[in-house]
């Protein structure tokens, strides 16, 4: 009788040790994600609304490709109204003072991470990024959406499906559970999510590496009858031809395309290299070697199926950074208003989403050999400048380029790390008429949305600059004013929002970032 009192207890004991233990992970994996984070009252911010009259700017042309003096632009109901010379203000008008100033479209950052973050909707705004494309997208991320239509401060927002990948059942609950993965692996199983998320409201549907064959092509089917965009990875399942055949309309990175041409490269044999790229001994440069020999075929191939590539250029390039130099590139970017619950990570989930020294998740193992360290480095140097490299050769050969940051992956602070992404494109060779382009116009055209230019009839969507972005791509940070469907925002109330986010990072921080 006493043994079975005794396992009575013990599973009663076990029962609610499983029970504290999973409360505690999901606190964990809320926290991490940025879910616990002191949350700003953004109602408080009051932006200007009503008719307004930007007076005597330097406007960006629609086309996008120089400034016009002299102009005025009328914004009347969230839409650009008029724009003209010497336009009559009337005593219910305000007037915006645009002299010596530089008026461009609002920016659109073609790829973020919200995860459970909502002041990141404030450093949208306060970083002049007007709209912007979920790629890891939530319900939770639908309803703030709906809210900022209707009133909220953020970007518009464009919001994909969660990511769609396949794994076993065991594997597959926990990607589900811990990040918000969905589990696909058959054709039937893909038509009937696809029809799900569409129903949902979902924008779009983003498809993850680990995606097989046949539920990508099942997926691609159905968002085709539905006229539902897919975007997002180039699953190792698959090749080429399958991306150019069967709709999808973006490649989420340029590192996506360099890992597919990573793995055609180690499928060929010596010879076979050596016929291609000549007879090139070390591994690296022949890597290079050979992604520069196959960029005319991909660039021909995207032009012809209308597929835009996403950049994430300076996240890549900061790989080799965050191995070798973390304290010096965190000490660069705006770490202050990066979420802390994101950036601390946690130590329990090792390589996680973590970007401070004891949870990074882009580190290299403490005890790696001298001559290990020496090839990490070498492969990650190569890894960032075959992305460079395609981000030049594409953008030459006519591929539609969005910038896209990948925003809340160590180290992308929302908002500010699209201008950091406007400055590495233009230094791989893109100038910085074609990079404000792939921050306005061509996301804009992509998203079907009536913004990314100023004429009349758009959204106003906008941007008053102290300098010359076409200039210099770098003053795309002189933001003087802010537009958003209309409402205003000064450089005052810009600098009240980002000291909001500031004090609630302070006061959520659990590690010292000093």
């Amino acid at each position: 009788m006493n043994w079975k009192k005794a396992l009575k207890y013990f599973g009663i004991g076990f029962l609610v040790l499983n029970i504290i233990g999973g409360i505690y992970m999901h606190r964990v994996g809320t926290r991490m994600y940025g879910g616990l984070t002191q949350k700003v009252d953004h109602k408080q911010f009051q932006a200007k609304t009503g008719s307004f009259i930007i007076k005597n700017a330097k406007v960006l042309s629609s086309d996008g490709n120089e400034f016009i003096s002299g102009k005025d632009v009328w914004i009347e109901n969230g839409k650009i109204k008029s724009i003209d010379t010497s336009l009559q203000i009337t005593s219910n008008i305000e007037v915006i003072d645009g002299a010596d100033r530089f008026l461009i479209p609002g920016l659109i950052d073609a790829h973020v991470h919200l995860f459970q973050s909502p002041n990141d909707l404030l450093l949208y705004i306060a970083n002049g990024v007007t709209e912007a494309r979920e790629l890891i997208g939530s319900d939770e991320h639908l309803r703030w959406r709906e809210e900022i239509e209707n009133g909220r401060i953020g970007p518009k927002l464009f919001v994909a499906s969660p990511r769609l990948g396949s794994f076993g059942k065991l594997v597959g609950w926990f990607m589900s559970y811990s990040q918000g993965f969905l589990n696909i692996s058959t054709a039937a199983d893909a038509e009937k999510k696809v029809q799900e998320l569409y129903d949902k409201g979902y924008d779009g549907l983003k498809i993850y590496s680990h995606l097989n064959k046949e539920s990508y092509l099942a997926i691609c089917k159905k968002a085709n009858e539905l006229n539902m965009p897919v975007f997002g990875h180039i699953p190792w399942s698959i090749d080429f031809e399958d991306v150019w055949e069967n709709g999808q309309g973006d490649v989420a990175h340029f590192e996506e395309i360099m890992n597919a041409l990573r793995r055609e490269f180690y499928a060929y044999d010596e010879a076979e290299l050596k016929s291609l790229i000549g007879n090139i001994q070390d591994e690296n440069e022949a890597l290079l070697a050979y992604i520069n020999h196959r960029s005319d075929d991909i660039a021909s191939s995207l032009n012809q199926h209308n597929i835009t590539v996403t950049s994430t250029l300076w996240l890549t390039q900061s790989f080799v950074r965050q191995k070798f130099e973390l304290d010096q590139i965190l000490s660069e970017v705006a770490l202050a208003y990066e979420n802390p619950g994101i950036s601390e990570g946690t130590p329990i989930i090792p390589k996680a989403i973590g970007w401070l020294p004891k949870t990074n998740r882009y580190l290299d193992d403490a005890n790696l050999t001298d001559e290990e360290k020496a090839g990490s480095k070498a492969f990650w140097d190569t890894y960032g400048n075959a992305c460079q490299l395609l981000a030049k050769n594409l953008s030459e050969r006519g591929v539609t380029i969005l910038a896209g940051t990948d925003a809340n992956l160590p180290p992308t602070v929302p908002g500010f790390s699209l201008h950091d992404e406007l400055i590495a494109l233009n230094k791989a060779g893109m100038s910085p008429t074609e990079v404000l382009k792939s921050a306005t116009i061509n996301p804009a055209n992509w998203l079907k949305s009536n913004s990314g230019q100023i004429s009349q009839g758009f959204d106003a969507n906008l941007i008053l600059l102290d300098k010359n972005p076409l200039e210099n791509i770098e003053n795309t940070k002189a933001i003087n004013t802010v537009i958003a469907k209309g409402h205003v925002y000064d450089r005052s109330l810009l600098n009240e929002i980002l000291a909001a986010v500031k004090k609630a990072n302070d006061q959520s921080r659990k590690v010292s970032i000093e």
